[in-house]
């Protein structure tokens, strides 16, 4: 009697798509999940590496060079199958960045403002643009901050009020991008 065989079941070293599902997260990152059914045996083969490019591992129709592997999974299943999950993460896009989330947050004499975005700058480069003296810019990512009164010093020049500038800065690498999250305070210097 001849051996099963699994109709569909991918050949060896081959991984063939079943599903793709996709979301976008508030600061317009998106994710993509792409669900594979692989040999058990080709696990250590075909498993991607972090930050490959969804356009260099995918067999979708459609890939995406700004997307890169962000985690990957495998899961058993009967007949020396398994099933490969890969989430990307990054944008669809061509080009351009999302808009800023940008969060107004009332503090006790103060207001605080927030602005968390996805950049394509290195994490030194965002690093050496948050001094205390460097204002809140007027655009992030195409948008509009809140108004930042502008720089002023009384005329004695004992007080000098820098406006809206850099409080905080939080990074975090997703894929190719930052999610960044900036922190402006007024910063007030009286002498």
């Amino acid at each position: 009697m001849p051996d099963a065989r699994l109709i569909g079941s991918p050949s060896s070293g081959k991984k063939t798509l079943r599903r793709v599902d996709y979301a976008t997260e508030r600061n317009g990152l998106e994710t993509l999940t792409e669900t594979y059914t692989i040999r058990t045996a080709d696990r250590a083969t075909i498993q991607p590496a972090f930050l490959t490019a969804h356009s260099n591992f995918s067999t979708s129709s459609t890939t995406y060079d700004r997307m890169a592997v962000e985690n990957f999974s495998f899961r058993a299943q009967d007949g020396d199958i398994s099933e490969l999950t890969v989430t990307y993460v990054g944008l669809t896009s061509a080009t351009g960045l999302p808009g800023a989330l940008v969060r107004i947050l009332p503090a006790s004499g103060e207001t605080i403002i927030q602005a968390e975005f996805v950049s394509d700058i290195t994490e030194s480069e965002l690093i050496a643009q948050a001094v205390i003296t460097t204002r809140m810019p007027s655009v992030i990512n195409g948008t509009i901050m809140p108004f930042n009164p502008p720089f002023f010093t009384n005329k004695n020049n004992s007080v000098t009020n820098y406006g809206y500038t850099y409080f905080g800065t939080e990074a975090a690498r997703r894929g190719q991008f930052i999610v960044a999250t900036v922190v402006f305070k007024i910063y007030i210097v009286q002498f």
